[in-house]
C-alpha cells in the first residue's frame, strides 16, 4: 500500500485523467484534439485499459504520466498498481479502474456505491478518500461517494460508449476545494 501513496507536486496541480483508451499499433489512436486540451496539466492520471506502453509515452511528452493497470494494458512502472492514493491540499484521492471489481461499487454504470464502501476504501487506500476516480464504463459520470466526496468516471477520449461523447476529466487541486470538468474532446 505504502508505494502506491503518491503526493501531488505541489498545491494547486491540475490533473488530466484518461481512461479506457485501448491504443495499439494499428489499432485505435488518440484523436489529435486530444493533445491541445492537456497543455498546461501538471499530471496525467490514467485508470487503465490504456492499451500499449507506446500511449503512455505519448503522454508523458505533454506531463508525467501515473496511474492504475487495467485489463488491456502492458507492464509498466507508471501503472504498475491496481490502485493507487493521490495526496495533496489536505485531499486523498483514490484511483482504480474497475470500482465494482474492488468493492467500492454496487455497479459502474451508473455509479452506485457499495454496502462494504468504507471496506474496501480501507483495504485499497488505508482509508477513506475524498475523491473516487474509476474507469472501466467508456461512459463520464459523477456520484456521491462516502459522505462527503464524488466518484468520478472520465469516460473514454478514443472508444467512447455507445451514445456518449469523447471525453476525459480535468481536476484542480486546491486547498479551497478540488473541482473536476468533463472535457469533450471532439
Amino acid at each position: 500500500m505504502s508505494d502506491s501513496v503518491w503526493r501531488l507536486p505541489f498545491e494547486g496541480a491540475n490533473l488530466a485523467v484518461l481512461a479506457d483508451c485501448h491504443i495499439h499499433a494499428g489499432g485505435p489512436q488518440f484523436p489529435p484534439a486530444l493533445f491541445p486540451r492537456l497543455q498546461g496539466v501538471d499530471l496525467i492520471i490514467t485508470l487503465g485499459d490504456m492499451g500499449e506502453r507506446a500511449g503512455l509515452d505519448q503522454l508523458q511528452e505533454i506531463a508525467p504520466v501515473l496511474g492504475v493497470r487495467g485489463g488491456d494494458d502492458e507492464d509498466d512502472l507508471r501503472t504498475h498498481h491496481a490502485a493507487r492514493v493521490l495526496t495533496g491540499s489536505g485531499y486523498r484521492i483514490g484511483c482504480v479502474f474497475d470500482a465494482q471489481a474492488t468493492g467500492l461499487a454496487q455497479a459502474c454504470d451508473p455509479f452506485v456505491a457499495a454496502a462494504g464502501a468504507a471496506q474496501a476504501c480501507q483495504r485499497l487506500f488505508g482509508g477513506p478518500v475524498d475523491i473516487l476516480l474509476h474507469a472501466s464504463t467508456h461512459r463520464p459520470d459523477e456520484a456521491r461517494f462516502g459522505p462527503r466526496g464524488s466518484a468520478l468516471n472520465p469516460g473514454s477520449a478514443v472508444l467512447p460508449a455507445e451514445g456518449a461523447k469523447p471525453t476525459f476529466l480535468r481536476l484542480k487541486v486546491a486547498a479551497e476545494g478540488c473541482y473536476g470538468q468533463v472535457i469533450w474532446v471532439a
